[in-house]
């Protein structure tokens, strides 16, 4: 049998329930009794249960993971990890049609009907594998047999190692996918002329499907084995010279993604994307605002928050372990594709102030950001960042990245002045970039200082001064008469 994703698993899950319901839908005086001892998967909602669009829902917790946690040796050999409900929960979230307006496999009872926790498939008829691209149809691999009870045993060849879920080296014959460039003076035409990485970019950033061209070994892991813990990142780049504002730069924005000729205002007309802005910071206390405007279509939305250079383009801020951010509308913060109630809702006529905390980096800190860091001259690709197994914390789930902990770290919102405490704390160090993330025509416009509608406090933790990001902004010294043209080819 093939490996199953989390989105597979909680896709069949819901086939399950869907065609083979335990109860009537709607019938709560027919919900079977005693079927949770231990209360681990209690709710006050529960499926399956009918709102009006033929669709059956169930409660991620209550009947979702109750299931998978009751048939787990039919998914996976591997043990439960101490998260793997916030697994199933954002594997719903991630996949809706929400977010993926075109081909959601799940449709939100939350979003349509205000019923939190509740999932039912789009179409109950197609079964997982009808999602897949013909690259993902090529790419699966046989990883199981079964046993006489139908529990999965592990095929020899699969048992030395966790199978990658993407390659880490293109062959030298596969082409690199590149981008139509813009009409010379439409919204988000790159404002400065060639590009920082003009002649030096080797990828198709953002791409969830783009591919690892070489490895890089930071200073947390000298080498990769099979017994590393690792992940791919982008390297990260030093701030430009110039004024702050919004990137069309292809390492900082998706290039479906609008920004205006102010620089300033952006949106996006259909699926969620993200564009960052040019400047980025390590360390210090950073404050932007965000004026909600009025949408180009009614029925936007918006995440709003801070990513580092890796954070996924053509996906929503807050969707991987590089970004995070809160919805305009249910108000939710998310990381790593995984939401909770925080704050209140915001919309068009409210100002969004975001405020970044990140404590005085250690030497091993500063090297290793150090370690990341593109060099011009060299080609602009992804690496693989590494520490060793022996590292992983005991309590770690397969999800957890090797990236460092700052302990004391945090980011806080302010709605029209007013703050909301901290969204998040102990962020994974690296460097942060305002981000805003646009659904269906939500459109802002972008305020990096130094003049606020509603200035933060003067000082933070510690008594950090608090900045604006255009105090990043610096001019950059003119070349001499023998330095070599910013335009010359790499060596």
């Amino acid at each position: 049998r093939y490996h199953l994703s989390w989105v597979d698993v909680v896709h069949i899950t819901l086939f399950n329930l869907t065609h083979n319901p335990q109860v009537r839908p709607n019938s709560g005086s027919n919900r079977l009794k005693n079927d949770d001892p231990t209360g681990q998967f209690s709710s006050s909602e529960h499926g399956p249960q009918e709102y009006g669009d033929s669709r059956i829902y169930f409660h991620y917790k209550a009947d979702v993971s109750k299931f998978i946690d009751k048939h787990w040796s039919y998914f996976w050999t591997k043990s439960r990890g101490e998260t793997w409900v916030n697994s199933a929960s954002s594997a719903l979230s991630t996949n809706s049609t929400e977010n993926v307006p075109e081909d959601g496999r799940f449709e939100s009872g939350k979003a349509k009907y205000n019923k939190n926790g509740m999932w039912a498939l789009t179409d109950d008829l197609r079964f997982p594998s009808s999602y897949d691209s013909p690259q993902q149809q090529k790419s699966r691999v046989i990883t199981y047999t079964f046993a006489d009870d139908g529990s999965l045993i592990l095929l020899p060849s699969q048992a030395s190692g966790r199978r990658k879920r993407r390659t880490d080296v293109v062959p030298k014959s596969s082409s690199v996918r590149s981008k139509k460039p813009r009409a010379p003076g439409t919204p988000g035409t790159p404002i400065d002329g060639p590009g920082l990485l003009s002649g030096y970019y080797d990828g198709d950033y953002g791409s969830s499907t783009s591919l690892a061209h070489s490895k890089r070994n930071t200073g947390r892991g000298k080498r990769e084995s099979k017994n590393s813990w690792s992940i791919s990142m982008w390297p990260d780049i030093d701030n430009p010279p110039g004024p702050a504002h919004m990137s069309r730069e292809e390492t900082h924005a998706a290039t479906q993604f609008v920004i205006e000729s102010d620089r300033m205002t952006v949106w996006n007309d259909k699926g969620y994307r993200m564009a960052k802005a040019s400047h980025g910071v390590e360390t210090g206390a950073w404050y932007f605002e965000v004026d909600v405007l009025q949408p180009v279509r009614p029925e936007f939305n918006l995440r709003i928050g801070w990513s580092q250079i890796s954070g996924e383009l053509n996906a929503t801020c807050g969707y991987d372990v590089f970004s995070y951010s809160v919805r305009a509308k249910p108000s939710t913060r998310f990381h790593a594709a995984i939401g909770s109630p925080y704050g209140e809702e915001y919309g068009p006529g409210d100002t969004l102030g975001l405020l970044i905390y990140l404590p005085t980096l250690d030497d091993d800190e500063k090297q290793d950001l150090a370690d990341r860091k593109w060099h011009p001259g060299e080609k602009y690709r992804r690496f693989i960042y590494s520490r060793p197994e022996s590292q992983r914390p005991y309590n770690a789930d397969s999800e957890t990245p090797p990236l460092p902990v700052l302990s004391g770290s945090e980011l806080v919102y302010f709605k029209n002045g007013k703050c909301l405490g901290p969204a998040f704390q102990k962020l994974y160090l690296g460097k942060y970039y305002p981000t805003i993330s646009s659904y269906m025509g939500g459109k802002v416009k972008v305020n990096l200082g130094p003049n606020f509608k509603y200035p933060p406090p003067a000082t933070w933790t510690n008594n950090t001064i608090i900045r604006p990001i255009t105090d990043l902004e610096y001019v950059a010294p003119a070349p001499s008469s023998s330095a070599p043209l910013a335009t010359e080819s790499a060596p």
